[in-house]
């Protein structure tokens, strides 16, 4: 009797993990969440976003410098199309604006296994 509840004990913590999704190896991560850069770091701040409005993303260059853009993001949370645009250094600065000028892109994106993907005519970066 006693092999028979740890037995029922056990399958039932397993359908429970699996449930809530405690038991998977693929974890996701909301697109619309904070990212960090692989390799420099640097933060991109998009909660509160939604697909096909445009909505202001914060981020920092590698350089460190704080860049506020307008983001539009088209597509689901594992894939799509986003475009940034707008990009200025806040507080302004003309010395660190032209940092901020040139995340001004668009391109493609993937969301798998909580890896963000941007894929642009200048390459591809990643964010966890």
């Amino acid at each position: 009797m006693k092999q028979l509840a740890k037995k029922m004990f056990a399958a039932s913590t397993i359908a429970l993990l699996t449930a809530c999704g405690g038991g998977s190896d693929d974890p996701s991560k909301d697109l619309f969440s904070i990212w960090t850069q692989d390799g420099t770091g640097a933060t991109m701040d998009i909660r509160g976003g939604s697909f096909g409005k445009p909505h202001y993303l914060y981020a920092f260059s590698p350089t460190g410098t704080k860049c506020i853009c307008q983001l539009t993001v088209i597509g689901e949370q594992d894939k799509g199309s986003f475009a940034l645009s707008s990009c200025i250094s806040t507080p302004y600065s003309s010395a660190k604006n032209p940092q901020c000028e040139a995340m001004n892109v668009a391109g493609n994106y993937t969301n798998l296994n909580a890896i963000l993907t941007l894929s642009t005519q200048r390459g591809s970066t990643t964010y966890r």
